[in-house]
């Protein structure tokens, strides 16, 4: 009987330990789910949204209005070639800093970046204030930015920006930012380019607004090596 009673107690502490450690794994397990998630709509590089985190985040905003603006950095691919891309990833996350640190006040807000160095703002506001975020954009970047050498950058961007209303499809909107872009690329960079909306939002346009962009930087170079 007195062995039995020794027994007991640790049956007991046998099941008490498998508890702890059954709940530490359930716990385990939610945190890796979570970072899972929290991963797949993140940018590794910057920490901001990445494409499907700008989706999600559209989507919540379909029954309000917000401004929208898309961001491509002047010339970053010569950041790459001069000071290589150890220098282009410290701009991109100081970058991403900046323009996160512009609108983080406002509920709602979401910074989202799509790849490369295009950059998307989307801003909840009743009123259109589109231009004025583009502004708070170019005023962002006006410090420039340390290198890993020690060495500073200036860092000048195009602004393409459209104030949507309740109920634009998303892809219209960014594609209507997208033009405004190439319009800001197009005139020489370092500006705001505003979609104008006395017209409807323009169809979504299959083949990449950026390859165009790239095809107009090309052409201005060759231009002036001419």
């Amino acid at each position: 009987m007195k062995a039995l009673k020794m027994l007991v107690p640790a049956a007991a502490a046998l099941s008490l330990a498998g508890h702890v450690w059954a709940v530490r794994t359930v716990r385990a397990d939610r945190v890796r789910l979570a970072e899972a998630r929290r991963a797949a709509f993140t940018d590794p590089l910057t920490g901001l949204a990445n494409r499907a985190g700008l989706a999600g985040a559209l989507a919540d905003l379909a029954r309000e209005s917000y401004d929208l603006a898309i961001v491509d950095l002047d010339g970053f691919k010569q950041v790459n070639d001069t000071y290589g891309h150890d220098a282009g990833d410290a701009v991109l996350v100081e970058v991403a800093a900046r323009l996160s640190a512009a609108i983080d006040e406002v509920d709602g807000s979401v910074v989202a970046r799509l790849g490369g160095d295009e950059i998307v703002l989307v801003c909840p506001s009743p009123a259109p204030i589109a231009n004025l975020l583009g502004a708070e954009v170019l005023r962002a970047l006006t410090t420039p930015v340390a290198l890993p050498g020690g060495q500073e950058l200036t860092v000048r961007a195009s602004v393409g920006v459209v104030s949507a209303m309740v109920g634009d499809v998303p892809s219209r909107v960014l594609r209507a930012a997208d033009l405004a872009l190439y319009r800001a690329k197009a005139a020489g960079g370092d500006q705001v380019a505003e979609y104008d909306r006395i017209v409807e939002l323009p169809p979504v346009e299959t083949r990449p607004v950026v390859r165009l962009r790239e095809m107009t930087e090309t052409a201005r170079a060759l231009g002036g090596a001419a």
